[in-house]
This record gives C-alpha cells, structure tokens and sequence, in this order.
C-alpha cells in the first residue's frame, strides 16, 4: 500500500468515527427535546406519611375547582358550628378544630397583616378531584403548632383551632394561591359592593356544597 492510500484510509477512519460520535450525541438531544415538548409536568412521589403506594400526585398549573368529596373528609368534623353567609367562601360561628380535606402542601401562615379580621392559612391540594386547587381557613383561628409554609400535611390533620366567640368568626373557602386572595377575587368575581349586599359567589357556593357533601353544615345564602 502507498503512503497516498495509507492516508486515505486514516482519513476515512476519523470520518466514521467522529461520524458515529456526532450521531449518537444527536440523538441523545433528539431524545431530550423529545421528552421536553411533550409537556409533562415534574412529578414528585408523596411521602410515606401520604401514602407511599399511592400513584404520585401531578399538580395542575391551574385550577377549577369543583365541589366533589370523593377522596375528601369533613374538615369540620366534630365541631359545634353554626352556619352563616356565604360570601367569598363560608362563614361560620362556633368551635373546635379545622383539618386538611386531603393531602395537601401549606403555602401560606399568617396570624398578623393578612388582610384579614385574624389569621389565615392556604393550603394546595395533592391529590382528588381538586388536585392543584387552594383552599384557605381565615378569621377567628390559631394555626396548629408549628405549622408553616412549604409543610405537606395529611387528609384529616388538624391545622387550626377555632376561637370561640370571634367577631367575625371564621370563613373557609377556595384560595388564590396568591398571598392572601381567594379564588373569588382573583377571577373578579368579588368586590366591597357583593360584601355589603352579603352576595354569594360562585366559589363560596362550592365549596359551601363540598362541605355539606363530606357531611359538613352548608352556608345560608343571604344576599
């Protein structure tokens, strides 16, 4: 063979094999762009304490909630309440404790400034037909000891216990996941004028039905 051919031949091989190399890489990012754009969301397994043997849940970006309890428990349960409007959610005068309907993650704890006549706790549900929604506890309550945000909690835990005799009492409902908004306010169905005219809303409306539907007391509409 010639030194001519000699060359020619430890071109080629380079080619092959750089050839090959490039191809692999590439397909390698093909995969990887592949997975990117069919759009499924990061899911995290829950923790023993939710049920390590439950499929994981999948957060929704956004949230419609609905007034189903499959899967929920009265976070009532127990309690001496006494049912009064609903506004933005479901007010209430009364007392005993308020748990998570389902597992959940806390993302908001606040006793001071909320905004609110008192405290309020927002929590995001991981799991049942609400998946991916907010529901807030406000007024008249004292969140559970070491309660904070960023906490995942268990369906039935108990988050808050209610003061009895509050001015306000307290109101439970859909949240915004929004500092301290509720899902009312957000989709701009809500203002001062509704508050005055004791107007009920849509959201108060359901979740007033997924609290009677888990066997809880109803709100009375009174505007």
């Amino acid at each position: 063979m010639t030194v001519g051919s000699w060359g020619v031949l430890v071109v080629t091989v380079i080619m092959v094999t750089v050839g090959g190399l490039v191809d692999g890489h590439g397909a390698q990012a093909s995969a990887d762009a592949s997975r990117t754009r069919s759009g499924r969301p990061h899911v995290t397994a829950l923790p023993p304490s939710l049920g390590s043997n439950r499929a994981p849940a999948r957060v929704a970006g956004t949230c419609r909630p609905v007034p189903k309890s499959t899967g929920y428990v009265n976070p009532v349960a127990g309690d001496v309440l006494v049912s009064e409007r609903i506004d933005q959610g479901v007010d209430y005068a009364g007392s005993g404790t308020l748990t998570a309907i389902g597992p959940a993650r806390i993302t908001y704890v606040g006793t001071g400034e909320t905004g609110w006549p008192g405290a309020f706790i927002e929590y995001r549900l991981l799991t049942g037909p609400d998946t991916g929604c907010f529901v807030y506890y406000a007024e008249g309550l004292t969140p559970a000891a070491g309660l904070r945000s960023g906490q995942r909690v268990r369906a039935g835990q108990v988050l808050a216990n209610i003061i009895p005799g509050w001015a306000t009492g307290i109101e439970l409902g859909w949240g915004a996941g929004v500092s301290t908004k509720t899902y009312a306010e957000k989709t701009g169905r809500w203002t001062a004028t509704d508050d005055a005219d004791s107007v009920a809303s849509a959201a108060g409306k359901s979740f007033s039905s997924l609290i009677a539907g888990l066997g809880g007391p109803a709100g009375r509409v009174e505007g």
